[in-house]
C-alpha cells in the first residue's frame, strides 16, 4: 500500500516540487500552507491542497467532508525547515509528535525516499546553482536520459520547477537536483556526482560565519560517491577540496576546461555554469557535440535575467540576485548586453540578517553598479521579523555617503541611488521615470518579480 505523506508548507517551490515527484513515484500526497494555491502547486487537485494549519489535516479521507478528528491517515509529515524555528507550536507539528507520526524535513524525505536507487547529480554553490541545474537537466533531457529534476526556479519549457520522467526506458534512472546549503538542507542528499560552483558567506540567519558555511559544504561534498565537478578557481572551493582529497574519488576542475562556444544567455558566470554542465555530460558519456548543441540552445530559467516584456517602449527584466556578488556580476552582464541603453535597477534587499551582515559589501557594490539609476525598496523580510537594526533607507544613506566625496569637484556623473520606499509605492513612483528604450531591471529574491509583471501588464 502506498505511503501517505503530508507536506506542511507545500506552497514553497521546493516542497511543492518534491510533493509532485512523490506523487509520481506512487505516494499519496496532501499539503497545506497559508496560501497553498500558487504557480508551483497547479498540478494538485483542490482536495489535496489545504489552507491553514489543523491537526485534522493529518486525518484520513482528507477533502471528503468526513474527517474524523482522531483518525490517522498520514504516514509521514514532511515539513518546510523554517517551521521548526518560526512556528514550533504549529498544531500539525504538535499533533504529529503526539501521535508518533514520523516527522522530517521535505529535504530529508527526498533524500531517504525520492532519490533512493537513483543516480543523483546534485548542484550546490552560493551562486549559479539554479542555472547550472537547469542546464544539466536540459542536457540529460535532450540526450534522451529522461531525468527526474528538482530545482529552485520554473523552467519555461516545463512550466514547473520539476520534471517527472516520461517513461522508464533506461537501466539507469537519473535524478538532477539543486542542492541548497541553508539549514544544511543538502546533507540528506547523497550524490553520485556533486557539482560545486563557488562558496561565499551567505545565510547569516543560519550560519555563524564563513567557517560554518565551509564546514557544511565540506560535509556535503565528501558524500559524493563518484565525482566532484568543481570550480577550483574559487579559493574556498579549492581549500575545501584540498583538505579532503582522499575523501572524494575524482575531482574535475571545470574552470580549466571552459567552453569555447556562444551561449544565448549573457555573462561570464554563465560560461562557467555551462562549463560545469559540459563536464557532467562528458562523465555520463553524452556526445560532446550533442552537449554543445544543448547548451547553445539553453535560454535560461525563470527570474535569471528573465525578459518579462515591455512597458511603453522600455524592456523589463526580472532577476533573483540578492547577494552582493550576484548583483555585481549580473549588472556587469546587463551593461555588457546593453552598452548604450539607460539602465534602471530596482533592487529589494532580501532578509534583515543578510542585509546587516553583508552591509559593507552591499555598499561597495552599489558604489560601482553599472546602472544609470538605482531604486532600493524596503527589505523583504522572508522568514524574519524586523529588529529595526538595519533598513533600506540606512543602506541608501551609506552608499550615498561613500559615493559623493569621490565625485565632488569632478566631471564624472554621480551614480543615482534612491530610496523608493515600500513595494506598494514602487510602481507609482517608478513609472514617471521610465523612458522609451530604457532597460528596467528588477532584482530580488523577494517579490519584485510581481512588480515586473504588473508593470508590463499596466
Amino acid at each position: 500500500m502506498a505511503k501517505k505523506v503530508h507536506f506542511l508548507g507545500i506552497g514553497g517551490s521546493g516542497a511543492s516540487g518534491a510533493a509532485a515527484i512523490a506523487e509520481a513515484q506512487g505516494f499519496e500526497v496532501t499539503g497545506c500552507d497559508l496560501q497553498p494555491n500558487n504557480e508551483f502547486t497547479t498540478i494538485f487537485k483542490p482536495n489535496q491542497l489545504l489552507t491553514g494549519h489543523s491537526p485534522q489535516h493529518l486525518a484520513s479521507h482528507i477533502g471528503s467532508g468526513n474527517v474524523a478528528p482522531d483518525s490517522i491517515g498520514v504516514d509521514i509529515l514532511a515539513v518546510t525547515p523554517a517551521i521548526f524555528s518560526l512556528d514550533p507550536d504549529n498544531p500539525e507539528l504538535l499533533a504529529a509528535k503526539e501521535k508518533n507520526i514520523p516527522i522530517m524535513t521535505w529535504q530529508q524525505f527526498l533524500g531517504e525516499y525520492l532519490t533512493k536507487d537513483k543516480f543523483v547529480i546534485a548542484i550546490c554553490g552560493t551562486h549559479g546553482k539554479t542555472t547550472t541545474t537547469a542546464m544539466i537537466a536540459k542536457l540529460l533531457e535532450d540526450a534522451g536520459l529522461d531525468p527526474t529534476v528538482l530545482l529552485g526556479a520554473i523552467v519555461p519549457k516545463w512550466g514547473t520547477n520539476y520534471r517527472i520522467p516520461r517513461q522508464k526506458v533506461h537501466n539507469q534512472e537519473y535524478f538532477v537536483i539543486e542542492a541548497d546549503e541553508f539549514n544544511d538542507n543538502f546533507l540528506p542528499t547523497k550524490p553520485d556526482i556533486a557539482v560545486v560552483t563557488n562558496i561565499e558567506m551567505d545565510h547569516p540567519e543560519y550560519f555563524k560565519d564563513l567557517e560554518a558555511v565551509k564546514d557544511s559544504f565540506k560535509k556535503f561534498l565528501i558524500q559524493a560517491k563518484q565525482t566532484v565537478v568543481a570550480n577550483l578557481s574559487d579559493p574556498v572551493v579549492n581549500q575545501i577540496l584540498s583538505i579532503h582529497p582522499k575523501d572524494v574519488n575524482t575531482i574535475i576542475d571545470y574552470s580549466k576546461h571552459l567552453i569555447d562556444f556562444t551561449l544565448q544567455i549573457p555573462g561570464e558566470f554563465n560560461i562557467m555554469n555551462a562549463s560545469a554542465a559540459f563536464q557532467v555530460g562528458l562523465i555520463l558519456g553524452i556526445d560532446p557535440q550533442a552537449t554543445r548543441q544543448s547548451l547553445e540552445r539553453f535560454t535560461g530559467a525563470s527570474r535569471r535575467f528573465e525578459y518579462i516584456g515591455e512597458y511603453q517602449g522600455a524592456k523589463v527584466y526580472s532577476d533573483f540576485g540578492h547577494h552582493p556578488t550576484e548583483i555585481a556580476k549580473t549588472m556587469e552582464a546587463v551593461r555588457e548586453k546593453f552598452p548604450k541603453e539607460r539602465i534602471l535597477l530596482i533592487y529589494q534587499p532580501h532578509m534583515f540578517s543578510r542585509t546587516k551582515t553583508l552591509f559593507n559589501d552591499f555598499v561597495k557594490v552599489f558604489q560601482k553598479v553599472p546602472a544609470d539609476k538605482t531604486y532600493i525598496i524596503d527589505i523583504y523580510p522572508s522568514r524574519e521579523v524586523d529588529t529595526e537594526l538595519v533598513s533600506s533607507h540606512q543602506l541608501v544613506k551609506a552608499i550615498q555617503k561613500e559615493i559623493e566625496p569621490k565625485f565632488r569637484n569632478s566631471e564624472k556623473v554621480v551614480p543615482a541611488i534612491v530610496y523608493i520606499g515600500s513595494k506598494n509605492q514602487t510602481l507609482n513612483k517608478l513609472k514617471p521615470e521610465i523612458r522609451k528604450g530604457d532597460i528596467v531591471f528588477f532584482m530580488s529574491a523577494g517579490d519584485t518579480d510581481e512588480l515586473a509583471k504588473e508593470l508590463v501588464r499596466s
